[in-house]
């Protein structure tokens, strides 16, 4: 099995092949730049780099508003991310950018799977 089998992208346009890597790229690339920088003695905390999960965030809603069939859950995403990064007292740690780099991850399989075009979907 390979990543196609699971990430259906064969059939996007090629800004569309770009916006799915971004949104899985930028979050887990920001756990290791958060990672990297508390390593080097610029952060005190290991997970005060939160920007890759908020801008792969907006990434994901990009791509969910280039595709035909509209989906509100990942359309709704950066809203998501202002509530738990900034709206509520949660202490910033590698374990929540983790989790929610996780969701941005399934988040993305759920819009390639169910929201692309008819000739695309294959697990729905």
């Amino acid at each position: 099995m390979n990543i196609i089998d699971i990430f259906p992208i064969q059939n996007l346009t090629r800004l569309q092949k770009v916006l799915c890597v971004l949104s899985l790229l930028l979050p887990w690339a920001g756990i290791a730049i958060s990672l990297t920088l508390h390593f080097i003695g610029i952060t005190e905390n290991e997970g005060e780099f939160i920007w890759g999960c908020v801008v792969g965030s907006c990434v994901l809603a990009a791509l969910a508003l280039l595709l035909e069939k509209k989906d509100i859950v990942s359309i709704i995403t950066p809203f998501y991310t202002a509530i738990i990064f900034f709206g509520i007292e949660i202490p910033w740690t590698i374990f929540l950018q983790f989790l929610y780099s996780c969701t941005l991850t399934v988040l993305l399989w759920r819009l390639l799977t169910r929201f692309a075009k008819p000739g695309e979907m294959q697990y729905a």
